[in-house]
């Protein structure tokens, strides 16, 4: 069996799929699925939980075959110019059967040993409901803004939602139960509430500045440019609602440069001992944590705090300004009631950052 392809082509879309590729125990996922198929020449990666695949021109027979150490292999033939010709024969049968691959391109050749392609998980068979297109690149830069966000999966906590990046409407969101950040694009429109694990959404990257096409259906939802495909698992269970979480009533509203309060918070977590959640009280402007016996102090500059007073995780609240840290003055609103969310906002920006607040006597005694 025989088959033909531009060479920088195979090479690019091998490069493209093998980037899903983890380290994994079991060989197959390791490896990447080359189809050759209808004129076309389709290479898939796995890691069960979502699928990526590439197509690009070919001609020849109809064949498949498990390549393993795909990124090694895209590095060897990146030189690789002109025609590529594939050529694959097999021997043995059942448990010894063996494929052998020659690939050749100009005066270079290398002799492979793949994997048999049922070896590889098969491809899910489902059905697309609803779809709608966006630009990847712009859905791609609100889900690393709010994947902060997404909790770490842990056998105690079942919702879907506390470990996945949530979209709805123009919102993309991620809430863990004790922060939540979201971002709006009035150019988004989900037409259907839907969920993806962040792992799945990263590829989005692949896209670059696309207009894609998103299909979703009952369990697996998909993007694509036409050549590049991601599939990917949609979580049971109900979305988050967003709405429900943000306060429309605030005690005070205060401007604080997140660069200085960064720094001052920077400074308390490089001075506090142990490992645990460290707490930190806020009062008009004061920093105030203990540890372990000992006490830190600092403060910052910020307008309307008089009399404003709450305690805070402190890793929450340097990941949610770090979100800000390019901006010269973000708003920090403060809720009405003791334990009312505080919630981050930049002039010219649509995402926001928000951090519940914990008891003060907690804050007071953080050891």
């Amino acid at each position: 069996m025989r088959a033909s392809l531009d060479a920088k082509a195979f090479v690019q879309a091998l490069e493209r799929v093998s980037s899903m590729i983890r380290k994994s125990a079991i060989p197959v996922l390791n490896a990447v699925l080359v189809r050759f198929e209808a004129n076309r020449c389709t290479l898939t990666s796995t890691n069960i939980e979502a699928y990526l695949s590439a197509s690009v021109p070919a001609g020849g027979d109809e064949f498949s075959f498990l390549l393993d150490r795909p990124r090694e292999t895209a590095r060897a033939f990146r030189q690789f110019d002109g025609e590529l010709t594939l050529e694959q024969t097999e021997a043995g049968e059942g448990d010894r059967r063996r494929i052998k691959l020659v690939l050749s391109c100009g005066p270079r050749s290398a002799e492979l040993h793949p994997f048999l392609p049922e070896d590889f998980p098969r491809h899910p068979v489902w059905e697309p409901k609803h779809s709608f297109t966006t630009n990847a690149s712009r859905l791609y830069a609100r889900v690393e803004r709010v994947k902060y966000a997404v909790g770490v999966p842990r056998k105690e906590e079942a919702r879907a939602c506390i470990v996945s990046v949530q979209l709805s409407g123009n919102h993309v969101y991620a809430v863990d139960g004790y922060r939540m950040a979201w971002d709006t694009d009035p150019e988004l429109n989900v037409p259907v509430p839907f969920m993806a694990a962040p792992g799945a959404l990263e590829h989005l990257k692949l896209f670059g500045d696309q207009t894609v096409s998103v299909q979703l259906g009952e369990r697996f939802g998909s993007v694509t440019d036409g050549v590049t495909s991601l599939l990917f698992r949609l979580p049971e269970g109900e979305l988050f609602k967003l709405d429900s979480a943000i306060p429309d009533r605030f005690r005070a509203e205060l401007q604080v440069s997140p660069k200085e309060f960064l720094s001052e918070l920077k400074y308390l977590k490089q001075s506090l001992r142990g490992n645990r959640a460290h707490l930190v009280r806020f009062s008009g402007g004061n920093l105030l944590a203990e540890s372990m016996g000992e006490r830190y102090a600092t403060k910052i500059s910020a307008t309307g705090c008089e009399g404003v007073e709450f305690g805070f995780n402190l890793d929450y609240m340097v990941d949610a300004l770090e979100q800000f840290k390019k901006e010269l003055s973000v708003t920090m609103k403060v809720s009405a009631g003791s334990l009312g969310p505080i919630i981050f906002e930049a002039e010219g920006r649509n995402d926001r950052a928000m951090v519940l607040p914990v008891r003060l006597k907690e804050a007071s005694r953080a050891a």
